[in-house]
């Protein structure tokens, strides 16, 4: 080998290092795509909702902008305080929000503290369990699921406490048992506990799923991601699924 062989392979080895550094730089920065500022997550999430308990039968219309409040890092929102303090106690303690981790809502008080933070759930719909109190949701009808029609869920469906162990089978039909709602029978063999609650018939109320008796009490259940429904509130007894058989 030439002596100056070693020599001029040193060099290039030292003249492509500062290629090679700056190439490697360049690609970090390409793979590291920018985080969006608090502004820009804000106007993401900005628009109207509305603020509901579990059941869906009390109500309250809300606004969030992407207005800064009081120059501080939350933003403005909107809502008739003294209609929604009668459906939504704790709405009276709510003066700004701000996103937070995953797309989260996070409503605070006067003074900073957090009021409830949403997660967001399914078909434009964010979820908060505040303790002692209980779940509400937080709906933006403008991306909320198409409307579900009773027609849709005329059929059989398996009634289990986990996916795959039915313990009834019913049908839910498409004839009227009057005040909006549909008859329902059950199948041969169920469970004792769905026996005693004698469900009759069902009905479909703001996207939810109600399994009744002649007396109006039943369950309710909310749709999920993969065409099931499952028992609401979670926490309220032994946790119940529909599916298709």
């Amino acid at each position: 080998m030439p002596r100056f062989l070693p020599c001029v392979l040193a060099l290039l080895s030292v003249l492509a290092a500062p290629a090679w550094a700056q190439e490697t730089a360049q690609e970090a920065t390409q793979e590291a795509p920018r985080e969006p500022t608090p502004a820009e997550r804000a106007t993401a999430l900005a628009d109207s909702y509305q603020l509901t308990n579990a059941d869906g039968d009390r109500v309250c219309p809300i606004v969030i902008s992407a207005k800064p409040h009081k120059g501080s890092a939350t933003f403005e929102v909107s809502f008739d305080k003294a209609a929604c303090a009668g459906t939504i106690l704790f709405s009276a303690d709510i003066a700004a929000w701000a996103p937070g981790p995953g797309d989260s809502i996070r409503f605070s008080s006067p003074d900073g503290k957090l009021v409830a933070e949403f997660t967001e759930g399914i078909g434009g719909t964010w979820e908060a369990l505040r303790e002692g109190d209980g779940v509400y949701f937080l709906v933006n009808p403008r991306l909320a699921d198409p409307a579900i029609r009773p027609a849709d869920l005329a059929g059989a469906w398996d009634l289990a406490e986990t996916a795959g162990t039915p313990i009834c089978r019913l049908e839910l039909t498409d004839q009227p048992a009057g005040s909006d709602t549909f008859k329902l029978t059950l199948g041969n063999v169920c469970a004792a506990a769905v026996v005693a609650l004698t469900p009759d018939r069902w009905r479909l109320d703001g996207g939810d799923l109600w399994l009744l008796t002649a007396k109006g009490e039943g369950l309710r259940f909310a749709r999920q991601e993969d065409g099931s429904w499952e028992k609401v509130p979670p926490g309220d007894g032994e946790p119940l699924v529909l599916t298709r058989p």
